[in-house]
């Protein structure tokens, strides 16, 4: 069962004409990475976004930077991925490799 997104609020990801907008290949990469792992029900959607909020209050004290949104999409998938005990460290840092590699 694919997750209903935030409209508005912390966790509401950009849109434009109210449809998704990702400025860089690897931001849709990991929006549909994360979908299909909650898809699949091995990370929790419920969790997942509480972690992105608090990824998201993390990047605003350190970088009031709008664009981090995705980087602290990245960071909540990373940590819950971890926590879940879905990936290790090691296969984080290589998968993002892969990511960067296609972009």
């Amino acid at each position: 069962m694919t997750p209903e997104l935030d409209i508005d609020g912390p966790a509401a990801p950009p849109r434009s004409n109210g449809e998704l907008s990702f400025e860089h290949p690897w931001q849709g990469r990991l929006f549909a990475t994360t979908m299909a792992l909650c898809d699949a029900g091995l990370i929790d959607y419920a969790d997942f976004r509480d972690r992105l909020i608090a990824e998201i209050a993390l990047h605003d004290r350190i970088d009031d930077d709008p664009g981090e949104y995705w980087s602290s999409w990245q960071d909540a998938l990373e940590q819950i991925l971890l926590h879940a005990g879905v990936c290790t460290p090691d296969e984080i840092d290589r998968r993002a490799v892969e990511f960067a590699e296609h972009s």
